[in-house]
């Protein structure tokens, strides 16, 4: 696998996400995994980076005004308070390669630390301006399930 040229490489560019939604093992599907509206974007360029982020798009304000997540305001938050805004956010990035319809995202920081150095495989589909990636299935709560993410190029 290796990157592609920008020449039959259709990733190439800013995605801005549509709807997230989770496809139970048995068929049942679970939409709005990330809300009614889920924000965020991803990002393939041309040396073979990428960098995704998304969330809730009904994320409770902190408590407190935070200037920075280094902040003794931030310090100071409730647990739960800061485990409710770590559970609705979803960020990473680092390398990408393609290898038919499949990109491979190597990871090398993540708002999730237990997925630096990991690799994350999606598949993916396009049409018009539009592009679909899933997930390999992950057992979730004793679930397998696949998510499915619709982003549209901007």
């Amino acid at each position: 696998m290796s990157t592609p040229s920008i020449q039959n490489n259709p990733l190439i560019g800013i995605w801005k996400l549509i709807s997230a939604t989770a496809i139970h093992a048995d068929g049942t599907v679970a939409p709005e995994v990330y809300g009614k509206n889920p924000v965020g974007y991803i990002t393939y360029t041309l040396d073979g980076h990428m960098m995704v982020m998304f969330a809730r798009s009904d994320r409770s304000p902190l408590s407190q005004e935070v200037q920075s997540p280094l902040s003794s305001q931030m310090q100071s938050l409730p647990v739960e308070e800061l485990a409710q805004a770590f559970t609705t956010f979803n960020a990473y990035a680092g390398t990408y390669t393609l290898n038919g319809n499949t990109v491979n995202h190597q990871i090398e920081i993540a708002s999730i630390p237990n997925r630096v150095g990991t690799t994350l495989v999606r598949t993916f589909t396009l049409s018009e301006s539009q592009m679909t990636l899933l997930t390999t299935p992950v057992l979730s709560d004793g679930v397998e399930q696949v998510f499915e993410l619709v982003w549209e190029r901007v």
